[in-house]
Parts: structure tokens; C-alpha cells; sequence
């Protein structure tokens, strides 16, 4: 079998946006008590859909260009 080496290279960072990643509930980590800026949304609920952050991937892409990096047309998200 010939197979074909693809690596990849997962980033992670914190963005200092006013919501959180998926939903309307405030992000401030370091200002509110643990676990008090939740949602149905952030649980993961049955039902509930969550709407990606204009701003958290505006500034995405903007560090992807700065970093000359490869930006796909396509992304998917997926739940933990």
C-alpha cells in the first residue's frame, strides 16, 4: 500500500472578543466568577445551535494573512 504523509498543525489561541465563540454570552475570563457567563448554548444542550463570532473569525483570518498562511474556503466546526 503506498499511503501519502499529510501533517497538520492545530493552533489555539485566546482572542479578546466581547462574546464567546459560539454564542451571545459575555468573554471575560478574568473579571467573573467561574462558570457564571453560561448558556444553553455553551452547555451544549439537545437542540440548541450555536452561531460562530463575526469578529473572532474576522480576526482569524486576519492573522492567517498576516502569517502568510494557507486559508481554506471551507472550514467546519465541530463540537467536543
Amino acid at each position: 500500500m503506498n499511503y501519502d504523509i499529510i501533517i497538520g498543525l492545530e493552533i489555539h489561541a485566546e482572542l479578546k472578543t466581547k462574546t464567546k465563540m459560539f454564542c451571545s454570552c459575555l468573554n471575560s475570563p478574568f473579571t467573573s466568577e467561574a462558570n457564571k457567563n453560561v448558556c444553553p448554548i455553551c452547555l451544549a444542550h439537545p437542540g440548541t445551535l450555536p452561531v460562530p463570532n463575526k469578529q473572532a473569525i474576522d480576526l482569524v483570518l486576519m492573522t492567517g494573512m498576516a502569517l502568510s498562511a494557507k486559508i481554506n474556503r471551507l472550514s467546519k466546526f465541530d463540537r467536543k
